[in-house]
């Protein structure tokens, strides 16, 4: 079909393409817009160590083996967002409801990565601002706590410190204009499956009259 035909096709059911285009446009404004409001708190770990373990003149490869050493806690550090214990203790700190239901969404609200052996960047979301700033004082607070009773040398000194930096918590964007236009791709990709699916059925017999008539 040419440009000109396509675009006499789009005219004669201009009526379906417009509702068919601007209701989920629309319908996708709308969920963006009524959606609850969302803050995002980011938590930078750094872990260093404080104490040597083992001092001796002999040693040459202290450095490697600590960083070693560090790349292992680290991952300890983030296995205790993966452990429901732990995350009710942040909760409990934190003063804030955990609300567990499912022990699945309990793990899955904390999203946790090691972008080094110590540097770990911990991300959460929730409704209210003053709850995402109580649970950044609590999980600083809890992973320092935890950290300083699990690696202690003979004499009781820590190994390694975790220290969390100034969480940063930002309000969520609803992204309307983008959302907006998912929307209307969706309902453009319909308009489009609708009206050759209708002229289709009106005219049954074009394809075959234009195979015996070329």
């Amino acid at each position: 079909m040419t440009l000109a035909e396509n675009l006499h096709t789009i005219w004669h059911w201009r009526w379906l393409v417009l509702i068919v285009v601007v209701v989920p446009t629309i319908a996708a404004i709308i969920f963006a817009q009524t959606r609850p409001t969302k803050y995002t708190t980011s938590i930078a770990f750094t872990v260093n160590r404080v104490n040597n373990q083992v001092n001796t003149k002999d040693y040459q490869y202290d450095g490697y083996y600590a960083l070693q050493a560090s790349d292992l806690f680290s991952d300890t550090v983030v296995s205790w967002f993966l452990t429901p214990s732990v995350i009710v203790d942040i909760y409990n700190t934190a003063n804030v409801p955990a609300d567990v239901t499912d022990l699945t969404a309990l793990t899955s609200r904390f999203n946790i990565k090691k972008y080094s052996s110590q540097n770990i960047v911990v991300k959460y979301s929730v409704g209210n601002k003053d709850d995402a700033m109580k649970l950044a004082t609590a999980i600083i607070q809890t992973v320092g706590t935890k950290a300083a009773q699990l690696n202690q040398t003979a004499d009781a000194k820590a190994i390694y410190a975790v220290n969390g930096s100034t969480p940063v918590t930002v309000k969520d964007s609803k992204q309307l204009p983008i959302v907006g236009a998912v929307g209307f791709i969706i309902g453009a990709f319909l308009a489009t499956l609708l009206i050759g699916l209708l002229e289709a059925l009106r005219k049954p017999g074009s394809s075959h009259n234009e195979s015996a008539h070329p």
